[in-house]
């Protein structure tokens, strides 16, 4: 259909991809509208490991924001489509676990917080995962600080928010976005393989619950660190409709991708159907 748009998830190899991967990534035939990519996925996932400030500093050192955003800047441009890219950047005290938005020439495009109006060039991780599950354990506030708030981007199809990896646990966080009236949520994450059972089914409620669109982009496979810690990423990328379904989803390949349309008038259909936004109650809540 002429108003069909195409949303990618992107699934890359656990371990970290390189500005050369990033170039010689090959997506299927497009058009790509907007192309997901995971959390941090310029470095190996190190906060499963503790003290590793030292390693990051010189895995780092060589990476300042504008050679880290090349890539990206390129990946954008040679498909014509918006990049959501979940990276690791330096930052004055801490390391930043962030995602950043490329317009269709490659250009940073600025969002806008969603309690504040302020313009935002790069979202922060709200939520840090601090957690012993899943057959892992994850540091991440030792090496990253919260961001301070969610933000939405406008793209000319519709409009964008970002969720990265353990914010989507939120259903606060979903519901935010949603008031700031997001038509697709993009979900950059490092989720292991114990989280199978829930991965998707988890996403599938919060696209159900809000009405949006959702494209999740995992790391997958094996990954080791220095000190001898190593993890097993899950990969399970996905785009999920509106109304929950799962519309195509990767397996456990190194460089899947999972492609699907995104219809603002299926949107509408499914918003109006389900009337969840007129049916709430909010004098009932209390957060």
């Amino acid at each position: 259909m002429a108003n069909e748009r195409v949303l990618t998830a992107a699934q890359v190899a656990a371990g970290g991809v390189d500005a050369a991967t990033v170039d010689a990534l090959h997506l299927a035939e497009g058009p790509h509208d907007l192309i997901v990519l995971p959390e941090i996925a310029n470095v190996p996932y190190f906060p499963v490991a503790p003290d590793l400030g030292e390693w990051l500093a010189d895995t780092l050192a060589d990476q300042d924001t504008e050679s880290v955003f090349a890539p990206y800047r390129r990946l954008a441009r040679r498909t014509g489509g918006y990049v959501v890219a979940g990276l690791c950047l330096p930052g004055p005290e801490r390391s930043r676990n962030a995602a950043v938005v490329f317009d269709r020439a490659g250009e940073v495009l600025p969002g806008r917080g969603v309690l504040s109006g302020d313009e935002v060039l790069v979202y922060d991780k709200t939520h840090l995962c601090n957690v012993r599950h899943y057959g892992s354990v994850f540091l991440e506030d030792q090496y990253f600080q919260p961001g301070p708030e969610l933000v939405v981007w406008d793209l000319d199809f519709a409009r964008l928010g970002v969720l990265i990896c353990y914010d989507r646990h939120f259903p606060e966080a979903w519901s935010t976005l949603r008031a700031g009236e997001v038509g697709i949520v993009a979900v950059p994450t490092a989720s292991p393989a114990g989280t199978a059972p829930t991965f998707l089914a988890e996403m599938q409620a919060m696209a159900l619950q809000q009405s949006v669109y959702a494209v999740v982009a995992n790391r997958v496979g094996p990954e080791s660190l220095p000190g001898g810690t190593t993890a097993d990423y899950l990969g399970r990328s996905a785009v999920l409709g509106p109304d929950g379904a799962v519309l195509n989803s990767a397996d456990r390949g190194p460089f899947e991708q999972a492609s699907a349309p995104y219809d603002e008038a299926h949107l509408d259909s499914v918003r109006a159907a389900m009337g969840l936004a007129a049916s709430r109650r909010p004098a009932l809540y209390r957060l």
